[in-house]
């Protein structure tokens, strides 16, 4: 087994082999014969807004559709045809391992597992997010809050450790915190700039807004690799025009929603006594400020964002004692943590023994003529004549040597 889904709706991500192989956000659009997932959907949101769809994993269900949408009866057959999209993006076939928010109800996992079944992949388990999260980086605390961010919501779940072992508590989901909500309000900033230095309006164009909307990933590199301010330029077919932003007034208009994410974490510590160390997503890290905040408040510290290969990794592990044998997918919501080695205990790997010491004199033992004595446990070596050893597992010990003579 060594393929897992990071299934978050801001991008489903699938590894195989530790590596990344396809992303995916969770959009639809059902324009013309054929529906399109993903990148080719997101792209085209702003310009087909009535035929474009990005709730389906968050409301995740087999509810009947307010309206007919081509041959999606519901949420679930939306979500299964995404799944089928992921199998062509990557090529890849087979067991799966999947993560999912803890934000899912039972029935929607139980969904999840029926609509993945049924696909070209082959689930063997369901873990925990968060749970995975807090196996990467644990840390000393009884408690643990793991921030992640999805398309329509933040996530904060609460995690503790009880006697080595990792439980979730709780997950609460943060209003006006997501990753659609940071992106209007960075659109939104870049728009009022457009309007104030070129009295020009994007938003007037579902073209040009979709320009905007598109540029926001290279924005977030842009403000994360400490660029003090962004150049934005709009080729219409009357002019070009061109506005620069702030990378502080970005941070500004997004204040509030970190505020709001903050707020939650404080609530939360001061529920378990004002300590409350931080894991962040790497989608949530990507949150202008965020990081910032936290560190400011004194949540989040060195190591505490947790990148996708991490999770990839850690969740293969978690999930290889659970999935076999079961006659339906697990899911893993609690993990045991691994204790390190102690210091003074050698965890080094010892080599097959290959010669005997013996009187400055190194006898070499695959040229020997063993024989054995007492079942294998008792070696006898003719060269050097009298040579007793004894196996313990893969040790050679030199019992005695009688000399001839």
């Amino acid at each position: 087994m060594s393929a897992i889904l990071e299934l978050n709706d801001q991008a489903l991500n699938l590894y195989c082999d530790g590596q990344l192989v396809a992303s995916s956000p969770g959009y639809a659009l059902v324009h013309g014969k054929v529906p399109v997932f993903g990148d080719e959907a997101a792209a085209q949101s702003r310009l087909h807004p009535v035929n474009s769809y990005n709730e389906f994993w968050h409301r995740l269900d087999m509810d009947p559709l307010p309206r007919q949408i081509a041959n999606f009866r519901h949420n679930a057959d939306m979500a299964y045809a995404h799944l089928m999209h992921l199998s062509e993006l990557s090529g890849y076939q087979g067991e799966l391992v999947i993560a999912v928010p803890g934000s899912f109800s039972r029935e929607q996992l139980a969904v999840l597992s029926g609509i993945a079944q049924q696909s070209p992949f082959a689930p063997q388990a369901m873990v925990d997010t968060a749970i995975v999260a807090a196996t990467v980086a644990p840390t000393e605390s009884e408690h643990t809050a793991f921030i992640d961010l999805q398309l329509h919501q933040a996530t904060i779940t609460l995690i503790r450790n009880v006697n080595g072992r990792l439980q979730r508590e709780q997950v609460l989901r943060v209003q006006g915190g997501s990753w659609h909500g940071m992106a209007n309000s960075m659109v939104q900033t870049v728009n009022d700039a457009f309007i104030e230095q070129c009295r020009f309006n994007p938003q007037h164009s579902a073209q040009w807004e979709q320009q905007l909307y598109n540029e926001v990933p290279d924005w977030l590199r842009a403000i994360n690799a400490a660029t003090p301010e962004i150049s934005i330029e709009i080729d219409t077919e009357k002019a070009r025009h061109k506005a620069t932003v702030q990378t502080a007034d970005i941070l500004g208009d997004l204040q509030m929603m970190q505020s709001r994410i903050e707020q939650q974490v404080t609530a939360l510590a001061s529920s378990l006594g004002g300590s409350l160390p931080v894991l962040l997503s790497s989608r949530a890290a990507l949150m202008p400020g965020l990081k910032s905040t936290l560190q400011a408040g004194g949540y989040l510290g060195a190591g505490a964002v947790v990148s996708g290969e991490q999770l990839a990794e850690a969740g293969l592990r978690l999930a290889a004692n659970a999935a076999g044998g079961q006659s339906a997918v697990p899911y893993i919501q609690s993990a045991r943590l691994q204790k390190a080695a102690p210091e003074n205990i050698d965890t080094r790997r010892h080599e097959p023994a290959t010669h005997v010491l013996l009187d400055g004199v190194a006898w070499s033992l695959s040229q020997q003529p063993w024989f054995a004595a007492a079942e294998v446990q008792t070696i006898v070596a003719e060269n050097p004549p009298g040579t007793v050893l004894e196996r313990a597992g893969k040790r050679l010990q030199l019992i005695r040597v009688h000399h001839g003579g």
